[in-house]
Protein backbone atom coordinates (compact mmCIF):
# COMPACT_ATOMS: atom_id res chain seq x y z
CA UNK A 1 0.00 0.00 0.00
CA UNK A 2 1.23 3.73 -0.91
CA UNK A 3 0.68 6.48 1.76
CA UNK A 4 1.97 10.22 1.07
CA UNK A 5 2.70 12.90 4.04
CA UNK A 6 3.79 16.58 3.37
CA UNK A 7 5.48 18.30 6.08
CA UNK A 8 7.50 21.51 7.06
CA UNK A 9 11.18 21.40 8.04
CA UNK A 10 11.35 24.89 10.00
CA UNK A 11 14.42 26.93 10.46
CA UNK A 12 15.01 29.99 12.56
CA UNK A 13 17.71 32.00 11.76
CA UNK A 14 19.19 34.78 13.57
CA UNK A 15 22.64 36.37 12.25
CA UNK A 16 25.06 33.68 11.77
CA UNK A 17 22.92 31.46 14.42
CA UNK A 18 20.40 29.10 12.44
CA UNK A 19 18.34 26.72 14.40
CA UNK A 20 15.68 23.92 13.65
CA UNK A 21 12.51 22.61 14.95
CA UNK A 22 11.67 19.10 16.03
CA UNK A 23 8.92 18.45 17.29
CA UNK A 24 8.74 15.19 19.74
CA UNK A 25 5.15 13.11 18.05
CA UNK A 26 3.08 11.38 20.75
CA UNK A 27 4.46 8.23 19.66
CA UNK A 28 7.91 8.96 21.21
CA UNK A 29 9.80 9.96 17.92
CA UNK A 30 11.58 13.38 17.31
CA UNK A 31 11.17 14.79 13.73
CA UNK A 32 9.34 17.12 11.72
CA UNK A 33 5.96 18.58 11.47
CA UNK A 34 3.91 16.52 8.63
CA UNK A 35 0.92 15.00 7.84
CA UNK A 36 -1.30 13.79 5.19
CA UNK A 37 -3.49 15.76 2.94
CA UNK A 38 -7.31 16.42 3.03
CA UNK A 39 -9.10 16.20 -0.40
CA UNK A 40 -8.38 18.85 -2.35
CA UNK A 41 -5.45 19.86 -1.00
CA UNK A 42 -1.92 20.12 -2.69
CA UNK A 43 1.17 19.05 -1.15
CA UNK A 44 2.25 22.26 -0.02
CA UNK A 45 -1.53 23.22 1.53
CA UNK A 46 -0.81 20.43 3.26
CA UNK A 47 2.23 21.12 4.67
CA UNK A 48 1.62 24.26 6.20
CA UNK A 49 -1.99 23.21 7.14
CA UNK A 50 0.14 20.26 9.38
CA UNK A 51 2.87 23.06 10.73
CA UNK A 52 0.08 25.52 11.53
CA UNK A 53 -1.79 22.91 13.35
CA UNK A 54 0.98 21.14 15.65
CA UNK A 55 3.18 23.84 16.30
CA UNK A 56 0.60 26.57 16.11
CA UNK A 57 3.77 28.55 14.05
CA UNK A 58 1.86 31.11 11.32
CA UNK A 59 4.29 33.90 10.69
CA UNK A 60 6.59 32.33 8.55
CA UNK A 61 7.70 31.77 4.87
CA UNK A 62 7.51 28.94 3.09
CA UNK A 63 9.44 27.70 -0.36
CA UNK A 64 7.91 25.79 -2.74
CA UNK A 65 11.31 24.89 -4.43
CA UNK A 66 12.75 22.79 -3.71
CA UNK A 67 11.59 20.56 -1.84
CA UNK A 68 13.22 17.21 -0.31
CA UNK A 69 11.63 13.46 -0.21
CA UNK A 70 12.11 10.76 2.00
CA UNK A 71 10.80 7.49 1.19
CA UNK A 72 10.93 4.43 3.22
CA UNK A 73 8.76 0.91 4.00
CA UNK A 74 7.09 -0.61 7.31
CA UNK A 75 5.23 -3.31 8.54
CA UNK A 76 1.40 -2.47 9.54
CA UNK A 77 2.13 -4.36 12.77
CA UNK A 78 -0.93 -3.87 14.96
CA UNK A 79 -4.85 -2.53 14.65
CA UNK A 80 -4.49 0.84 14.04
CA UNK A 81 -6.29 3.06 16.66
CA UNK A 82 -7.62 5.68 14.31
CA UNK A 83 -7.87 7.28 10.95
CA UNK A 84 -4.45 9.13 11.88
CA UNK A 85 -2.89 5.93 12.37
CA UNK A 86 -3.26 3.86 9.02
CA UNK A 87 -7.02 2.50 9.50
CA UNK A 88 -6.93 1.88 6.12
CA UNK A 89 -4.15 -0.41 6.44
CA UNK A 90 -4.22 -4.23 7.47
CA UNK A 91 -2.55 -6.25 10.15
CA UNK A 92 0.94 -7.23 8.76
CA UNK A 93 0.43 -5.22 5.41
CA UNK A 94 3.65 -3.22 3.91
CA UNK A 95 3.16 0.38 3.49
CA UNK A 96 5.81 2.22 1.35
CA UNK A 97 5.90 5.57 2.56
CA UNK A 98 6.83 9.10 0.87
CA UNK A 99 7.28 11.93 2.32
CA UNK A 100 7.68 15.38 0.87
CA UNK A 101 8.93 18.22 3.12
CA UNK A 102 9.56 22.05 2.10
CA UNK A 103 11.75 24.41 3.92
CA UNK A 104 10.04 27.57 5.78
CA UNK A 105 11.41 30.36 7.01
CA UNK A 106 9.78 31.22 10.48
CA UNK A 107 9.44 35.01 11.89
CA UNK A 108 8.97 33.81 16.21
CA UNK A 109 10.64 30.53 17.96
CA UNK A 110 7.13 30.85 19.90
CA UNK A 111 5.76 27.27 19.88
CA UNK A 112 1.83 25.79 20.62
CA UNK A 113 2.03 22.23 20.66
CA UNK A 114 -1.05 20.49 19.64
CA UNK A 115 -1.26 18.41 22.45
CA UNK A 116 -3.24 15.47 20.78
CA UNK A 117 -0.46 14.66 18.30
CA UNK A 118 2.76 16.63 20.16
CA UNK A 119 3.90 16.31 23.54
CA UNK A 120 7.44 18.42 22.82
CA UNK A 121 9.38 20.33 20.97
CA UNK A 122 13.13 21.94 20.67
CA UNK A 123 14.76 24.41 18.61
CA UNK A 124 18.50 23.31 18.12
CA UNK A 125 21.47 23.09 15.99
CA UNK A 126 22.14 21.27 12.69
CA UNK A 127 24.37 19.12 15.64
CA UNK A 128 21.81 18.42 18.10
CA UNK A 129 19.10 18.20 15.54
CA UNK A 130 21.41 14.90 13.85
CA UNK A 131 21.71 13.42 17.39
CA UNK A 132 18.25 13.76 18.34
CA UNK A 133 16.46 13.28 15.35
CA UNK A 134 14.95 9.44 15.62
CA UNK A 135 15.04 7.84 11.99
CA UNK A 136 17.78 8.14 9.80
CA UNK A 137 15.66 8.97 6.89
CA UNK A 138 14.64 12.45 8.60
CA UNK A 139 18.58 12.26 9.51
CA UNK A 140 18.63 12.38 5.64
CA UNK A 141 16.35 15.27 4.76
CA UNK A 142 18.04 17.70 7.30
CA UNK A 143 21.56 17.59 5.88
CA UNK A 144 20.17 17.81 2.26
CA UNK A 145 18.27 20.76 3.75
CA UNK A 146 21.29 22.44 5.54
CA UNK A 147 23.05 21.85 1.99
CA UNK A 148 20.80 24.13 0.69
CA UNK A 149 21.23 26.71 3.13
CA UNK A 150 24.69 26.65 3.50
CA UNK A 151 24.48 27.01 -0.74
CA UNK A 152 22.12 29.91 -0.17
CA UNK A 153 24.43 31.61 1.43
CA UNK A 154 27.31 31.35 -0.69
CA UNK A 155 25.51 33.23 -3.40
Amino acid sequence: MKDDAFGIVPVFSRDADTSFLLIQHQAGHWAFPKGHAEPGESALETAKRELEEETGIRDYEVLEEPSFVEHYSFVQESAPTSVKHYAFAKQGEVIEKTVTYFVAFVNSMDVVLQVEEVQNSAWISFEEAINLISFEGNRGILREVKAYLDGRKKS
